[in-house]
């Protein structure tokens, strides 16, 4: 490990150098031209990497760009891989970087999707160079998958994880870790759904009771699904998307929520869907 830290250390600046123009290059989730920016970036890192024999962008028109990187296939013993897994789209909506720009605070390094987890893909390329630096070659050839569509679910994405898996003979996940420094070793299942209303619209001032506001019926059911959490189980429900009405003085006849549910088990997965 000593040996590794030190020939990481001889590259810092260069490695922070990446990170930063990675975190400069914004890619939120379904921004077509920021996911190919940074993937343009990080095909750049692989083309220095003697030791990656292939490198494939996979388009999702309208979305972004997934990348697939395989590595040390040449001296490879098994069949299996070693699957490596990250994304590159982060939660930050475009202009965020005029607001958070990248800084250096002591020793530590901040931006909008830094921590998740733009540092990650640059490590997960700088891991490769450094096995070959040192002659330190694995047994497995290594793919390293990273998809565009993480944050929103990986509607896209899931169907390559799947593909590289059933490959392989393990996964690391590069997400960050969780508080203290720890290792994630497993993680929560998602469920995602829209709950939409349909009200009566009327105006505000003249005929109030004659109009049903969808907004209102969606903040009551917002109520219910957040009293569904159930801490000591994991559970967790959060209305984070609210849209709805037309203008201030109409009673809103159509509203919409998006619900992001959490949960560590299926029994509460079941319990969620029902």
């Amino acid at each position: 490990m000593e040996v590794i830290q030190a020939s990481l250390a001889l590259r810092q600046d260069e490695i922070l150098g990446s990170i930063c123009k990675l975190v400069e290059t914004e890619s939120p989730s379904g921004d077509f031209e920021g996911s190919r920016a940074v993937v343009d970036l990080l095909v750049e890192i692989a083309r220095t990497i003697p030791a990656i024999s292939a490198v494939e962008r996979i388009p999702v028109p309208g979305y972004g760009e997934h990348l697939r990187v395989r590595a040390f296939d040449d001296q490879a013993y098994d069949t299996r891989t070693t699957l490596v897994l990250g994304h590159t789209d982060t939660v930050h909506p475009r202009g965020t970087l005029y607001t958070q720009s990248v800084r250096a605070e002591g020793d530590r390094l901040y931006g909008p999707g830094i921590f998740d987890m733009k540092a990650s893909c640059v490590m997960g390329l700088e891991t490769l160079r450094t096995l070959e630096s040192l002659d330190s070659i694995p047994g497995r050839s290594v793919v390293l998958l990273l998809t565009c569509d993480e944050e929103t679910g990986s509607l896209t994405g899931r169907q390559l994880v799947e593909e590289e898996a059933r490959h392989a003979a393990h996964a690391l996940v590069l997400e960050p870790p969780a508080p203290g420094g720890q290792v994630k070793t497993a993680r929560k299942g998602a469920g995602m759904w829209k709950v939409a209303a349909r009200g009566i619209a009327a105006h505000a001032g003249l005929n109030p009771e004659e109009g049903a506001s969808a907004i209102l019926e969606l903040a009551r059911q917002t109520e219910q699904f957040h009293s569904m959490s159930d801490p000591t189980s994991g559970t967790s429900f959060n209305v984070g998307v609210v849209r709805g009405g037309t203008r201030g003085n109409v009673v809103a006849a159509e509203a919409e929520i998006e619900i992001d549910v959490r949960f560590s088990c299926i029994k509460e997965a079941r319990r969620v869907d029902e």
